[in-house]
């Protein structure tokens, strides 16, 4: 089972003992506030590409902050990935 959750103005998804799987991201998050609000270590790594060894599946709409494009969901949980076939 999996619950839909509001968390600021973005929402997650969260499985049926309340961790959170996934998170759509909302206008002015940042990787850093987005791994602190969720207890994430490793927020690249849950959404990094299927081969290779660099970069991310998620879009950025500022590099030097790292804030990120608004409406996009990415992975919360390690042993979730979201990953984009073909990066």
């Amino acid at each position: 089972m999996t619950v839909v959750l509001s968390v600021g103005l973005g929402g997650c998804t969260a499985d049926a003992e309340g961790i959170p799987l996934t998170y759509t991201t909302a206008p002015g998050d940042t990787e850093q506030q987005v791994s602190f609000r969720f207890s994430v270590t490793d927020l690249r790594a849950a959404n990094g590409p299927l081969t290779g060894t660099g970069g991310t599946c998620y879009e950025f709409t500022d590099l030097p902050t790292v804030e990120l494009a608004p409406g996009q969901t990415i992975s919360l949980a390690l042993d979730k990935p979201i990953n984009k076939p073909g990066l």
